[in-house]
């Protein structure tokens, strides 16, 4: 039997649009310079000038015309710049983004991967969830996703050590508190019983347990007992501490944005009530694990009827539908946050408008250029997470046993019939045999990787990196509401 079949031709199929499409047809392009986008010009130094009321003798321009003239090594070294009144009455222009605009930001070409990767590897992953697996065969789809778990984390620890290399020590010392806060709250979690907390963590390492020492049993090893279920949790805490503090800056960005989103749908309360929906989701999905708010209410047979509202098959793929739901309504306020970003740039001009003194106009510029600068590193703390939320769940929704995993879900007991070679096809019968031996260590390892196990573990990360992103989000509104000025 192929160990691939048509999902090779489909993940080659895939990896040529992806190569040869998308560097002319990009999403990730389209969702920054579709033209719904506005961006604030920086004023230039004439504008500044006029304004302030700065003028320029013709004999300086003769003299900087005839020291032009002279071969001078130091003519460009003198400071062009001035200061101007920070009350000055400036007014932004705007420009449409455009696709050219966006080429030259920072981290665009990681942007740009990321969301192109991540679109096609999720249509493999429904094509091939839809039909196209067979038993026998391994999910390479599944394979995807775990690289869009990577490059989404990958991207994360770039722009965390960004904070760590700054010569400022207060986001430094930010990620660094949230780690060990994290640390605590996971070690807590942990704890917590499977009666409040739906992971099914205990019985993924009992599963474990049963099927790794099954397995070395029939290898004739030596072993003095599998991980402690001290020692399982405790690698579980330490990487969910890891994946809050990434989560930390995601997390006070989106909440900026979304208090200056609220602040500009003043007038729109529909638009309100789409962006209170959409903070408040990753709520509403960690509280579909927490059994006596949950599963217990409504998996449980009410008194005087005879079933109960669904099934617990159910219940875990509605639960794990709300996270796709939760995507779409991201993206689809996407140029909503992101425009609320980009007004960032006026806000700060009309500050300074209300305070005394003076500014010098390079900084000013600079002030109004760095918003947009760092517009794509914003859409990425908007995206990896929502990316990683994603590809946790459609892993645990596979390998969970709730649809065809990595390993095929065994009903019964298999027997492996020993495969006859024939005498006259050597060479036939040596890749018969290696494909027998490879097909009975996937069976082995099948044991000890279970569904059971995938279940509790990707349930778990699921669960944990949707609360660690509204507990960051929590307090960026905290911090932006309460602790700033207005």
């Amino acid at each position: 039997m192929a160990l691939f079949g048509a999902q090779l031709i489909l993940t080659i199929i895939a990896a040529s649009i992806l190569q040869k499409f998308t560097p002319y047809h990009s999403l990730a392009e389209w969702l920054l310079a579709r033209g719904n986008l506005v961006r604030y010009m920086y004023p230039k130094d004439e504008e500044l000038r006029k304004l302030a009321g700065i003028t320029v003798s013709k004999a300086r321009h003769r003299k900087n015309r005839s020291d032009h003239r002279r071969p001078n090594l130091l003519e460009n070294t003198e400071d062009k710049s001035f200061t101007v009144p920070k009350s000055i009455e400036l007014e932004l222009r705007t420009r449409i983004i455009e696709p050219f605009h966006v080429v030259v930001l920072r981290f665009y070409d990681e942007y740009r991967w990321l969301v192109d990767f991540s679109v096609m590897a999720m249509i493999v992953y429904c094509i091939t969830e839809a039909g196209l697996h067979t038993v026998g065969e391994l999910n390479l789809s599944l394979i995807w996703l775990l690289m869009v778990t990577g490059f989404a984390l990958h991207v994360l620890i770039s722009l965390t050590a960004l904070y760590f290399s700054s010569e400022e020590d207060g986001e430094r010392s930010l990620c660094i508190t949230f780690g060990f806060f994290f640390v605590l709250v996971a070690m807590g979690v942990l704890i917590v019983p499977e009666e409040i907390l739906d992971f099914g963590l205990d019985e993924a390492y009992t599963n474990f347990t049963s099927g790794a020492m099954e397995f070395l049993k029939q290898q004739d090893l030596q072993f003095s007992g599998p991980i402690s279920k001290i020692a399982f949790k405790s690698l579980l805490g330490i990487v969910a501490a890891l994946l809050g503090a990434l989560l930390a800056f995601p997390g006070l960005r989106i909440a900026k944005m979304h208090v200056d989103s609220i602040k500009f749908a003043v007038n729109r309360p529909f638009m309100q009530i789409l962006l209170h929906t959409s903070f408040l989701f990753p709520m509403f999905i960690s509280l579909m694990w927490v059994r006596p708010i949950a599963r217990d209410y409504i998996c449980r047979v009410a008194p005087g009827k005879t079933e109960p509202i669904m099934s617990d098959t159910t219940f875990d793929l509605v639960r794990m539908s709300l996270v796709p739901m939760l995507c779409i309504l991201r993206v689809l306020l996407m140029t909503h946050y992101l425009q609320s970003y980009l007004n960032i740039a006026k806000e700060k001009v009309e500050k300074l408008k209300m305070e005394a003194g003076r500014i010098n106009s390079l900084e000013l510029q600079k002030s109004v250029v760095r918003v947009f600068y760092y517009l794509c590193v914003v859409t990425l703390q908007y995206i990896a997470p929502m990316l990683i939320l994603l590809s946790f769940t459609c892993l645990l929704k596979s390998l969970g046993g709730y649809s065809t995993g990595l390993f095929e879900v065994s009903s019964g007991n298999t027997t492996t019939i020993p495969h006859k070679p024939s005498p006259t096809a050597p060479s036939n019968q040596a890749v018969t045999e290696g494909a027998e031996h490879f097909k009975v260590a996937l069976e082995s390892l099948r044991n000890v990787f279970s569904p059971i196990f995938f279940r509790g573990i990707f349930s778990f990360l699921t669960w944990w990196t949707s609360s660690a992103w509204f507990i960051t989000s929590l307090f960026g509104i905290a911090y932006h509401m309460y602790f700033t000025d207005p």
